[in-house]
């Protein structure tokens, strides 16, 4: 029930970022909610649960996108793994961990993006203002990352409590 309200979040999140993401976009960066969804479901509740949402997410997210089918599967699983190597071992409580935690895994994305598809072929051109726009989107991210863990945490009990009901019945 957890994984599935996870999974549920993430895909709205991803039909969020595709539809609102280019209007509130800062000279050409935007926000990786996904990405920073992810990350905090990582951090929060391991990486076995960033990994399975991160590649449902990414699935949903390379299928909307229309570019290499895997690329975003891959690429959230990578980051929520990593993100959740942390579990129990940062301080969740302090808000400068999720904010650091997202923007770190906001480079990686955009790192592991880029050298993927130039790997498949596509010219990108890794040059400084690319490089620039990594880090603007990984700070717009990181500005957005303290909505993610309570919101990680109310579906989290949500989904304990539903079991509970259940098991109670």
């Amino acid at each position: 029930m957890r994984l599935f309200l996870l999974i549920c979040a993430g895909v709205l999140l991803v039909v969020l970022e595709i539809t609102v993401s280019p209007f509130v976009a800062v000279q050409g960066a935007r926000p990786d909610l996904v990405c920073a969804f992810v990350v905090i479901v990582g951090m929060l509740l391991g990486w076995k649960d960033a990994a399975v949402v991160g590649l449902v997410v990414g699935f949903v997210e390379d299928a909307c996108s229309g570019q290499s089918l895997g690329l975003f599967m891959l690429v959230r699983a990578v980051v929520g793994m990593g993100a959740g190597l942390s579990y129990a071992k940062v301080f969740h409580d302090r808000i400068v961990v999720p904010v650091a935690m997202v923007f770190l895994g906001a480079v990686a994305t955009g790192l592991m993006e880029s050298f993927l598809l130039s790997s498949f072929g596509v010219p990108l051109g890794f040059s400084l203002g690319s490089s620039r726009m990594v880090l603007a989107q990984a700070v717009y991210s990181a500005v957005l990352a303290p909505v993610f863990p309570k919101l990680v945490t109310w579906l989290d009990l949500s989904a304990r409590r539903a079991s509970e009901r259940r098991q109670a019945v």
